[in-house]
């Protein structure tokens, strides 16, 4: 099963929050420029390089986001706002992901196993109920006539 938080893939969030500010800041400066050049070049590339700069400024609100949430989540589990590492919190999260699926499936096989020992117990019992019945019955039978 795939896994984005898990193997060589795994993207580290401090990361990406590093370089999406490094482009926010190239960007500004882009935008600097641009202000100071022809208005040839200002009508041709200002709405793209708007568009790239809103783009980035929403990433920016995103990422102060999801790290005011990483703070709740550490508050909530007793842990150090500054230490916890959501790739560590992900990649233990994965690890009891596939143990718990793990202990599921092995759960599942017993529970089916002790159904077909049962089903055979029951077929067992009916069977030895159905003997001793036919016994009965033909001891009776056989004290009858004497």
């Amino acid at each position: 099963m795939y896994c984005p938080l898990c193997g060589p893939f795994r993207i580290h969030f401090d990361v990406m929050r590093t370089e999406a500010s490094a482009n926010l800041k190239k960007l500004l400066e882009i935008e600097k420029r641009l202000f100071l050049s022809t208005d040839d070049l200002k009508t041709q590339h200002a709405k793209s390089l708007q568009g790239s700069l809103n783009a980035s400024k929403d990433l920016q609100k995103e990422f102060a986001t999801i790290e005011k949430k990483k703070e709740e989540l550490a508050d909530y589990l007793c842990e150090d706002r500054k230490k916890l590492s959501l790739e560590d919190l992900f990649s233990t999260m994965t690890t009891f992901r596939e143990l718990f699926l793990k202990a599921l499936q092995v759960e599942n096989q017993e529970r089916k196993e002790q159904v077909v020992k049962s089903e055979k117990r029951k077929k067992q019992l009916k069977g030895e109920d159905a003997k001793r019945l036919k016994g009965e019955y033909g001891k009776s039978g056989t004290l009858n006539k004497n």
